[in-house]
């Protein structure tokens, strides 16, 4: 029987195994794009993850349930991710990692901050507190 202490632990776990593996890949990209193209080393990034994504869809429901009625907006998605990940492989190529990774870390508060104006999404005051203390300790 597992208990919630148990499952909570279990999650902090995989999540510091997470970021463990990809600050390593992280580190595998800045040794390798000083010598390599971006959009090289970001292919690579991509087509090592094929095989793992594939046997997840496999034993998840099969390859059906990736059929889409909106496969032009998850085109223009992939596409995104594409751009995303080569411009943080070419970024990767002359800043610091810590440098890299902490405006890598602004991103979600840059969306939050951008929806009130692009999307007329409604922010609340605690979001906007976080948001500030966020921006706060990436430029201090």
């Amino acid at each position: 029987m597992t208990t919630p202490q148990s499952t909570h632990l279990r999650g902090i776990a995989f999540m510091l195994g997470a970021v463990a593996a990809f600050s390593l890949m992280d580190v595998c990209l800045k040794l390798l794009s000083p010598h390599y193209p971006a959009m090289q080393v970001a292919a690579l990034r991509g087509l090592t993850s094929v095989p793992l994504v594939l046997l997840w869809i496999a034993f998840s429901g099969g390859f059906r349930q990736i059929l889409t009625r909106r496969w032009r907006l998850h085109l223009l998605r992939g596409l995104l991710a594409v751009l995303m990940l080569s411009s943080f492989s070419f970024a990767l190529r002359d800043l610091p990692l810590a440098e890299a990774y902490s405006l890598f870390f602004v991103a979600p508060l840059m969306v939050t901050a951008l929806a009130v104006p692009l999307l007329g999404e409604r922010v609340g005051w605690r979001r906007w507190i976080a948001i500030g203390v966020g921006l706060g300790g990436v430029l201090i």
